[in-house]
């Protein structure tokens, strides 16, 4: 498969750079292209993030540019490299929906992972619960999908959580997910034995907002926050997932109030040991 169906997030993200860099400079895309002696055409695929672009290529804009700012040449020509390179998820590519596949390759690019679940548990996290949340929505909204294939793509997103560097992952649970059952008895069981588990891992800060806790700031719904790269090539994104679509969100303004909303969200929650508790009183009524 050619690299054009790859890394759509990153390609939108270098596209939405470039543009910005060209208007500062107060040129069109005609001019830009006859100052860096490409073809209005291309320029334009890149801006909207139809083509991915090599870093070579990309490292010769910059310059054409005067773009002397290092740490956004450094993020752009990371997201390009990585962008273009495979990983695990290629062999899904033409089977699932793209941004499902984009979404892994930033999972696996991650250093760190923030997420609120206030209905489901992440899917990180999920045993053979995954297979019922998964079948449902296939046979229910979507009779056309493969369920294997996105069980499997879904198992296969975890190994990030056992590789030589896994990101820390920080996840805020709604109660209610500890409640709702899914898949019977026995599937719930072995899914908050599997939440036990991952509490005790030194990667992994898993706590649980308590009915309780009343109104909080994550009434709207389930979102994540992946910190991308290390150093100066890192760059922060949100990302929403609703049932049909995920939306990306990279600007500052707002992924400041994610950021804060998640740490809202988890000083409101139970502390990790009486998180851990709280879920083996309820793993306790599923013997």
């Amino acid at each position: 498969m050619s690299t054009e169906g790859r890394g759509l997030y990153r390609r939108r993200r270098i596209g939405i750079e470039l543009r910005r860099i060209r208007e500062e400079r107060e040129l069109t895309q005609e001019s830009a292209a006859r100052l860096l002696g490409r073809s209005q055409a291309s320029l334009s695929e890149y801006e909207n993030g139809r083509r991915a672009i090599r870093p070579r290529d990309l490292a010769q804009i910059l310059d054409g540019y005067g773009v002397t700012d290092d740490r956004l040449r450094a993020q752009l020509l990371d997201l390009a490299d990585k962008g273009r390179r495979d990983g695990w998820w290629r062999g899904f590519e033409e089977r699932l929906d793209p941004n499902a596949v984009d979404y892994a390759s930033l999972e696996g690019d991650a250093s760190r992972i923030s997420a609120f679940e206030p209905q489901l548990v992440h899917g990180l996290l999920q045993e053979e619960y995954a297979r019922t949340i998964i079948k449902c929505y296939v046979e229910r909204l979507s009779p056309s999908l493969d369920c294997e294939l996105e069980v499997d793509f879904r198992m296969r997103r975890q190994r990030v959580l056992r590789c030589a560097r896994p990101p820390h992952l920080a996840v805020v649970l709604g109660e209610g997910a500890l409640h709702l059952e899914v898949g019977g008895p026995v599937v719930m069981r072995a899914q908050l034995d599997r939440l036990l588990g991952a509490a005790a891992a030194p990667n992994i800060d898993l706590r649980v907002l308590p009915f309780k806790a009343g109104m909080h700031p994550g009434t709207n719904g389930a979102f994540s926050i992946l910190d991308v790269g290390v150093g100066r090539n890192e760059l922060q994104v949100v990302t929403v997932h609703s049932l049909t679509m995920s939306q990306y969100i990279d600007d500052a303004e707002n992924i400041g109030h994610y950021r804060s909303a998640f740490d809202s969200l988890r000083e409101l929650a139970l502390p990790q040991a009486d998180s851990v508790a709280l879920i083996e009183r309820i793993a306790s009524s599923y013997a």
